[in-house]
């Protein structure tokens, strides 16, 4: 796997407070480091806990504070956004990187229909209501969901739940992206392809000799894309889907 170090930047993050959910490991820790790596304070949420991300930022140093939050829950989700907020300032950044992704079929039950949705589409309405207001008010936010190639072409490795969660997060994503720019609130998406986390460790996955890279993603390569979006180099760019997939699947 290759290794998930911080992304340089020639537009400096100081100045900025980034709330990143799932920050613990895989996409969320490397997009939390490139941002800390870029000047920013970073708050780490994760259902875990999300102490060696935190220790990280700080030896890039970087304000950065880490709160164990269910991100399915509303209440913690507003808690949480407080919490930073006072402890390192408004938010001007906010990423949801937080999800599950168990194995399933076309129809794994709907416990797990509703336990994939609620962390994965619930978590990111809850953080964006939490975090939109303030953005609006002083005309500044720039917001990252992360989704998946799965909601364009359906997963292999996990169950419709998670291809729907993903879709869902594109269409939710544009919305946020129409009703904010004209406040300068911008909201753009990421869908990675297949992506060696933690996270799917146990799934299968391709023979990377089938893939158009030759190799299956890393987070790192997700890192980069994401602080580009973060970034004033971006200004311009909003309700963007962009794919980091190594050629997985190519569309407009």
């Amino acid at each position: 796997m290759r290794a998930s170090a911080p992304v340089a930047s020639a537009a400096s993050l100081a100045g900025h407070v980034a709330v990143v959910s799932g920050g613990a490991r895989g996409i969320g820790a490397a997009i939390a480091l490139a941002l800390a790596g870029d000047g920013a304070a970073v708050a780490v949420l994760d259902a875990l806990d999300a102490g060696e991300t935190v220790v990280a930022a700080a030896a890039l140093g970087a304000r950065s504070r880490g709160w164990m939050v269910d991100v399915g829950d509303e209440a913690a989700c507003l808690d949480a956004a407080a919490a930073a907020e006072a402890a390192l300032g408004p938010i001007s950044i906010l990423v949801c990187a937080a999800g599950v992704m168990p194995r399933g079929a076309v129809d794994s039950g709907l416990a797990q229909w509703r336990a994939v949705l609620r962390v994965n589409l619930d978590g990111a309405r809850h953080l964006v209501a939490a975090c939109y207001p303030g953005m609006e008010a002083r005309g500044d936010g720039r917001i990252l969901l992360v989704s998946s190639v799965a909601a364009r072409q359906g997963g292999l490795l996990a169950g419709a739940e998670y291809s729907a969660s993903k879709g869902a997060l594109l269409a939710f994503g544009r919305h946020v992206a129409r009703n904010g720019a004209a406040r300068n609130v911008r909201c753009n998406i990421l869908s990675p392809g297949v992506i060696e986390t933690a996270m799917n460790a146990d799934l299968p996955k391709p023979d990377p000799a089938v893939l158009p890279a030759r190799r299956l993603g890393a987070p790192g390569d997700v890192a980069g894309p994401a602080l580009f979006l973060c970034s004033d180099q971006a200004s311009y760019i909003t309700g963007v889907d962009l794919p980091v997939n190594g050629g997985q699947l190519f569309y407009p």
